[in-house]
Order: C-alpha cells, then structure tokens, then sequence
C-alpha cells in the first residue's frame, strides 16, 4: 500500500448511492463539450433532461414529496463536490436548484406550494429561482427596494431584481421584498413562491458574465404582482430570515463546489507537471512546483473534513453551526479556489492560457466565488465585527473542536491586542477586516487535520497574523480623484444604445453620471 492508497482510505467514504452518483456524473461528462457550453452561453436540453431523470436537481427532496433521491447533506455535498470536479457551471446550475430553489420552498412553503413544485423540481421538469439582489442592494439586502403591499387578502409585488440565476428558464421564483401594510407602514420582508408566468411578472436583460456562461442570470420585473397568502414563504413578516437560511446554506453548498474544483486543479498541475520536460528534469522535480501541487493539496483536503464535519453534524441533528461559521467557511474555500486555480493557470504557461485546454475557464468560472452570496471582503468584515461583539460565539464553536481550546487563547490575546483599540474609525474597520481572515484560518487549524496538512495550515495562519500585524493602508483625497484619473488616461468608453450591453451608470465617465 503506498502513501495515497492510505491516505484515500483515510478520507471519509461516500455512500452507496452517492458513489454510484458520482461514478454516472463522471461518464456523462466524458460525453459532453464544457467549452462549446461556454461559448454558447447555454447548457443543452438533453443534460437538464438527463440530470433531472437521475434527481440530481432535487437531491434532498424525499421520496414522499416527489424526489428520487432523499439525499442528507453529507450525500448532497459530496455530490457537489464531484461536479465542482466536472464544471463549475455545471456544479453551480445544479447547486442553485437543489439550494436556493428548492430549499425555501421545502423548508417554509404553503403545503400547497410543496405540493405543487417539488415533485416537478425534484424530477427537472421545473427549474427554480432565487431573486434577492437588487441594483442597489448587494452584500447589503437589508437596502431592498422592491416592495410588497398588502391589499386585502394579497399582496402588491413590485420591483426589480438583477442577477437571478436561471430566472429565465425557472417556473418558479423565490422574491423577497419589503413588506407594507395597507397604509404603506413598513413591516419588515416578505418572501413569495411565484409562478414565473404570473400576470405582472417579466424576464429582463441577461447579464453578460465573465464565468459561468452557460448559465442564464438576469434581471427579474414585477409590476403590480398580485401574490396570494398561499405563495407566502414562512412567517408573512420574517421573510428575510427565509433568505437567510437559504443563503446560510448555499454557503456551505458554494464550499464543497470550491473542494472539487481544487481537486481538478490538482489533477491538472500534476498531468502537466510530469509530462513537461524542462531540459534534463521534468517540471514536476523542481522544489516550487511541487510546494504548489501539495500547497492545493492541503486545501483540498482540509477544506474538505471541514465541510463533511459541518454537514454530518446537520444530518446528526446537531444544532445549526453560527453564520459566522458557514461565513468562514464559505470565504476560505473561494479564496483558495482563486489562488490555487491562479497558479495552475501560471503553471501550464501559454497552455493554461489558449481556451482549447480547461485551466482558463476554470479560473474564469472561479471567480465568481469570491463574490456571490456575500463578497470576501464583507464576509471577513462580518466574521471580524462578530467576533468584537459577541466573541463567545465563536469560542463556543471553538471549544468542540480537537484543537480548539489553543485557539481560543490566540483569539483571546487578538482581541486585547493594542491593534484593536479604537483610535481611528476607518482604521478600525480595516482592522476588523483583517481580524475576521485571521480567525477564518484559526477556524481552520482547531479542526482534526489530516498529518500533512497542519504544518501548511499553521503556516498559512502565521502568514495572516503577519499580514494583520504590519497592515499599513494608504489614504487618498477624494475630491478630484475621478477627474485626475481620466485627464491621465482620457475618458473613451463606448457608449451602447441597447439594454443588455449598456454600461454600468456607476462606471460611466463624469459628465454622463
């Protein structure tokens, strides 16, 4: 037996079902050209079709309600995983449904609503939606402008909403919207299940995305939406605690994607890396390529125990970890993605660089990661400015892991450090900022890791504390800022007539703002 052989029987096994899944998953994507998908900015009939009769797109929906599968979330995660391997637009098209599709309507639905959708969803014969994000309310969904209107025994949806994926193709949408009563008083969120051909609602522009091209996003209209009770998601006045819960959990679907795709990485550093030859030596024997394969390495495989121990202790019915938790977590993996699928690109050379090999379009696709369902920056800010508020929180989650009571005396001896002092309001959040990264890899180092993945875990943390230690932000004026720069580099952007490629108003030069 050699090292990998004990290593893989050392990794937690998959199920049955889920290994015979994943096995189908990896034939079928023999069949299929990811690239013309790309291209195309679509993914065939025939895979949704295919995906839909095998239950892949309502794994966790029971047997009872309609699905084929009945997955736990340790059977659903290691699926994801598997097709983070495969394609990222195919891993994330497939989370979308299984998480922010079905889950609201599965967890807080009418029984009306889980009669009418999830045997249909479970099976691909609908696709659904999830539509939050607005123009002007990103990381921020507390700053929704769309609003429902109570009117008698309905509602009056109205608004819009950008950057929906799979809107276009969905039957149903999940749309969440401030909440007013009848003398338009504010009373919170409300979250609806609506049928995508509901008078008043419309399919706007698509969104011309860097990545994941094969999968439709758009913006969303509703004008005048009449929404009955029966549509309502969860409690009519506690709607955005059903898009959090959604989101909550995407976090953690959006992290075992990120663990495939490292693996794929993996795989390619090292096809390309033994076979390279570089005079007498393979680029494989030299001490930097191999610190980058086994650097992805530990990522993959530390990420990945994190994960299967959050969702085991889900399906153990262990209490919900903190969305501090699932926040790091979620940061973590998309963060690595981007570094380690940046240094395969940079290690095939001009070969990661032509289309025709997939190492491009991964690191195109990746990027996305670093973005949705909470940016980088706002998901370390948010951990950071937890941990300064209610630090017990994540010392109780601290305190269950192996190694966590080390931990808790790091992160005591942060949180009295003098960098921590309020001294400068702005000073402070950066500092925030770089708190909530280093507690992400504390997170990380308390876990039970594999032997060869704590010294470069333990590095990996010094290297954060280091960067937070000697945080030193430049300042710049404000004022004539945009008007220096364009008197620099002139102000030539082209201006389109039509909706779908028309420039950012946020972006435009001065004078058309």
């Amino acid at each position: 037996m050699n090292a990998w052989t004990a290593f893989a029987q050392a990794a937690r096994p998959d199920t049955p079902a889920v290994t015979e899944l994943n096995q189908w998953l990896q034939d079928w994507a023999g069949r299929l050209d990811f690239r013309l998908m790309d291209a195309r900015r679509c993914l065939p009939p025939h895979l949704v079709l295919a995906l839909g009769n095998r239950g892949v797109l309502g794994m966790q929906v029971a047997e009872a309600q309609g699905g084929l599968l009945g997955f736990s979330t340790f059977e659903l995660l290691r699926v994801q995983r598997q097709l983070g391997a495969i394609d990222l637009t195919l891993a994330f098209f497939v989370g979308l449904n299984n998480g922010l599709g079905i889950r609201p309507i599965q967890r807080f639905g009418s029984a009306a609503a889980k009669a009418r959708y999830l045997p249909q969803l479970a099976t691909g014969r609908m696709l659904a939606a999830f539509a939050l994000t607005e123009q002007g309310a990103g990381s921020n969904p507390l700053n929704l402008a769309a609003t429902a209107r109570r009117e008698g025994d309905h509602w009056r949806l109205d608004g819009r909403k950008s950057w929906c994926g799979s809107a276009a193709w969905a039957g149903v949408i999940s749309v969440f919207a401030r909440h007013l009563d009848e003398q338009g008083r504010e009373c919170g969120f409300i979250g609806f299940c609506l049928d995508a051909d509901q008078p008043g609602l419309g399919q706007g522009s698509e969104a011309l995305t860097l990545g994941l091209k094969g999968m439709v996003q758009n913006q969303v209209h509703f004008d005048a939406v009449e929404v009955g009770a029966e549509q309502v998601l969860g409690s009519q006045f506690a709607g955005m605690a059903v898009a959090s819960d959604t989101m909550v959990f995407g976090r953690l679907g959006i992290a075992a994607t990120c663990i495939g795709a490292l693996w794929r990485c993996v795989q390619l550093m090292t096809r390309y890396s033994t076979r390279r030859s570089l005079g007498t030596h393979r680029l494989w024997d030299h001490e930097h390529t191999q610190a980058q394969i086994g650097g992805a390495i530990c990522a993959a495989t530390a990420l990945g125990g994190w994960v299967d121990d959050l969702a085991t202790g889900l399906d153990q019915g262990q209490p919900a970890p903190p969305a501090e938790v699932l926040a790091a977590v979620k940061w973590l993996a998309s963060e690595l993605l981007g570094e380690v699928s940046d240094s395969a690109l940079q290690m095939l050379g001009a070969r990661g660089y032509c289309d025709n090999n997939p190492i491009g379009q991964l690191w195109r696709d990746a990027r996305i990661t670093r973005l949705f369902e909470g940016p980088s920056q706002t998901l370390a800010a948010f951990i950071g400015q937890r941990v300064l508020e209610q630090p017990a929180v994540i010392k109780a989650y601290l305190a269950f892991m192996p190694h966590g009571q080390l931990a808790i005396q790091r992160l005591d001896a942060w949180l009295s450090s003098e960098r921590l002092q309020p001294r400068d309001n702005d000073r402070l959040s950066e500092q925030v900022l770089q708190l909530g990264q280093c507690v992400v890899w504390l997170m990380l180092s308390a876990q039970a890791l594999e032997e060869h993945c704590r010294p470069w875990v333990a590095s990996r943390l010094e290297r954060a504390a280091r960067d937070w230690e000697h945080l030193a932000s430049p300042r710049f004026a404000l004022a004539g800022l945009g008007e220096w720069v364009d008197a620099r580099i002139g102000a030539f952007d082209r201006q389109r007539a039509d909706e779908e490629v028309a420039l950012d108003e946020l972006l435009v030069c001065g004078d058309d703002a």
